[in-house]
């Protein structure tokens, strides 16, 4: 119905505009085909002459790039990588690099953290480039590394399509508007597809802005764990986690006694002291 309503709005307006100025147009026509005819050999001389113009290149495609990067590093010294790291872009300031999230948790069973990053690919790119030799420095090694890069070339160009009709049809339609002529019915519709038109243009001038952020920025996901040398591909590792396994198992038995000895020690000295009440009560007075 709205598309219906503003058809009719567009036409009633477009016909009053025209038959004012009917005369006027069919005047220019004339001049412009009677210009036509005396500059045709003109254009027919400057399209023999004319040089061969070479196709346009192809246009470079807009790729948006994350990374990610895993990180073994010994107990003691992953935390401060993690604060170092996340230390590094701040100092780098909001233009070069900023923190999107960090979260850590290095006294649980599996001790590790995670850092993402978002910064200016140059700045990623130099940052990223010394990963390797910082886990090395530490003790650690560099476990993982993984690039993704996601072509939003589409998304741009249908944002930057969709947002210029419709602001022309916008702008035609405040032209429209201005004449006079139609109903207030008519001209209450142009107006309700004015403003839709508007919002439309203004949502895709956001997902504009935002495909064109994750162009001109990087992503990185830095995720630490903790291990090491060790925890590489070193001989004595089928031992060292056998040990592991086998000291945490201990310590889990032993935090198991210890719990059922808090809950059993209180309740065998309720019932020995019972006990003993007991037999104290029912024991015969002497003589």
């Amino acid at each position: 119905m709205m598309r219906k309503g503003l058809m009719l709005a567009a036409a009633s307006l477009f016909v009053l505009s025209a038959c004012q100025q009917a005369p006027e147009e069919g005047q220019e026509r004339l001049a412009e085909a009677a210009s036509a005819d005396a500059a045709a050999p003109a254009i027919e001389a400057a399209a023999v002459q004319a040089p061969v113009i070479a196709a346009p290149p192809s246009p470079i495609a807009q790729i948006a790039y994350a990374y990610r990067y895993a990180l073994s590093l010994p107990r003691d010294r992953g935390a401060e990588m993690m604060s170092r790291h996340e230390l590094a872009c701040a100092s780098a300031g909001p233009g070069y690099c900023q923190v999107i999230s960090a979260q850590a948790d290095w006294i649980g069973r599996e001790p590790g953290g995670r850092l993402e990053l978002r910064g200016q690919p140059e700045w990623i790119n130099r940052f990223r480039a010394g990963l390797a030799l910082d886990a090395q420095n530490a003790g650690g090694r560099l476990d993982e590394a993984a690039t993704e890069g996601e072509d939003v070339t589409r998304g741009i160009d249908t944002a930057q399509t969709v947002s210029a009709t419709s602001a022309a049809l916008t702008e035609r339609l405040r032209v429209l508007q201005a004449q006079r002529g139609g109903t207030v019915a008519q001209r209450l519709e142009v107006e309700r597809e004015i403003a839709r038109l508007q919002t439309e243009y203004d949502s895709r001038q956001i997902e504009l802005r935002e495909l064109n952020d994750r162009v001109q920025s990087a992503r990185l996901t830095l995720d630490y764990r903790q291990g090491g040398v060790m925890a590489a591909d070193n001989p004595m590792r089928p031992v060292a986690r056998a040990l592991a396994d086998a000291l945490g198992l201990s310590m889990g038995v032993l935090g198991l006694l210890i719990t059922l000895g808090s809950v059993a020690l209180p309740v065998a000295g309720i019932a020995g002291l019972t006990w003993w009440a007991i037999r104290r009560r029912r024991k015969p007075a002497t003589a």
